[in-house]
């Protein structure tokens, strides 16, 4: 009988996981599908859209700032903040007390843009919110956190093993071969960063 109980137990665990393997891909998917027709809309690229959310998130930036978050050089980033300024969607400004600092901002219009297109999740986010309790809460922030720190590493493991001669599969399986090499000489950080977001002491 205990075998029995365990072997639904182990078999409900793995359709959830597979459930929640779907669901994560279907909401990335779908968060990757609004970013590109954002970036559409705004009649810009995808690089450039990335930029101009970290700006939004900031309030403000310097273009050095700008380069490390984004992960662009700052040749890169200078080309990004031409096209966005030429677009009419950022401004370059002098500091007020250091005249030799160029901040970047976005334009009034683009702010303006941006409260309409994300003003409603002002308001169903209450709404949604509304249905979990204060522990739930906290476990989808834990959850949030952790895919955040999770997806950033991957990324940064990615760049890594980025390769411009590799322009095959079989050359690219193998950029992919040694990508999985060093996630797993990683591993124990990895999940010592994991039990420390868990256990609320954050990175």
């Amino acid at each position: 009988m205990n075998q029995d109980i365990n072997e639904s137990r182990e078999t409900a665990a793995e359709g959830f996981g597979l459930r929640f393997k779907e669901a994560t891909r279907a909401s990335q998917a779908a968060n990757d599908l609004f970013d590109e027709t954002l970036t559409e809309f705004l009649g810009i690229n995808r690089t450039d859209g990335r930029c101009i959310d970290l700006i939004d998130r900031r309030g403000r930036v310097s273009a050095g700032q700008l380069a490390n978050d984004s992960g662009l050089t700052t040749g890169a980033v200078t080309a990004v903040i031409d096209r966005l300024e030429a677009a009419g969607y950022v401004v370059r400004t002098r500091d007020t007390l250091d005249r030799r600092k160029i901040w970047i901002e976005l334009t009034d219009d683009m702010k303006a843009i941006t409260r309409r297109i994300f003003g409603h999740y002002e308001k169903t986010g209450p709404m949604m919110l509304a249905r979990f309790t204060p522990d739930q809460l906290a476990a989808i922030m834990q959850f949030l956190e952790i895919g955040t720190f999770l997806q950033t590493e991957m990324a940064e493991a990615l760049r890594e093993h980025l390769d411009p001669r590799a322009t095959t599969p079989a050359a690219r399986l193998i950029q992919a071969r040694a990508f999985e090499r060093a996630v797993e000489a990683n591993r124990t950080r990895l999940q010592a960063e994991l039990n420390g977001l868990l256990d609320g002491k954050g990175r």
